[in-house]
């Protein structure tokens, strides 16, 4: 009975957390469309969007709880350790994330908004302004889909690693990235999940996110714990 009522508590607490982390990136994607909308640069929202999920490792820490009990290892990992982890994967999310808005912005710049002061410049003129936005926006997609596979096997899965069985913050990532190789293909559609549930309701249907990523995260998070400790007596059963 007190397991069941802790197991009750700490799910009640990642839910709490995770819906919280939500409406956050909600709040913030809002202010920033909104700003970008008042220089007349909304088709850099996008880049924004495909941005906010360098930011999902960061998410998921709230359904840490969720792993407690999950192995004799889990509640006996010094918080050091998760500490170090935890802030390793913050300082790799947050380089790719400032590398790459400022990249967007000087593509976008350039070969997108021919009347920006990049592209005066350069000198770059384009008639075919439309294919430009056009292609932009499908790299943002593809992007996007980089992202959450950089998401996952730097961030989710190194953290995730640390709590059920930590091998020392270089070991952990070493782990993750042995079980990704195994797992290329799952862990490819679980990318392509994770970039369609920030993209398509920031884009198209803003509230809708407010659902479908904390869901989404969840899902991909259990899956990825169950997996993970089936990879995990694999080895124990190979050796």
């Amino acid at each position: 009975m007190p397991t069941t009522n802790f197991l009750q508590k700490n799910r009640q607490l990642s839910g709490f957390l995770i819906l919280f982390a939500s409406v956050m990136i909600f709040a913030i994607a809002i202010a920033i469309q909104q700003l970008l909308a008042s220089f007349e640069l909304t088709a850099m929202y996008i880049s924004f969007c495909a941005g906010f999920i360098l930011f999902t490792p960061l998410v998921s820490l709230a359904l840490h709880p969720l792993l407690l009990s999950s192995t004799p290892e889990s509640n006996q990992v010094p918080k050091s350790n998760i500490i170090a982890n935890v802030a390793l994967v913050a300082l790799v999310q947050g380089l790719f994330f400032l590398i790459w808005m400022t990249d967007a912005i000087a593509i976008y710049s350039l070969y997108v908004d021919t009347n920006s002061f990049l592209a005066k410049a350069f000198n770059i003129s384009s008639k075919k302004e439309a294919y430009s936005s056009n292609s932009f926006y499908w790299f943002n997609i593809s992007l996007a889909w980089l992202f959450a596979m950089l998401s996952l096997v730097l961030g989710i899965l190194p953290c995730m690693i640390a709590r059920l069985k930590n091998f020392g913050v270089v070991g952990n990532f070493v782990s993750a990235f042995k079980f990704a190789r195994t797992q290329k293909w799952v862990l490819s559609l679980y990318a392509i999940g994770l970039a369609m549930a920030v993209l398509l309701p920031l884009m198209y249907s803003q509230y809708l996110f407010l659902i479908l990523f904390p869901l989404t995260l969840i899902w991909l998070f259990i899956a990825l714990t169950k997996r993970y400790l089936g990879y995990l007596q694999q080895l124990q059963q190979a050796a």
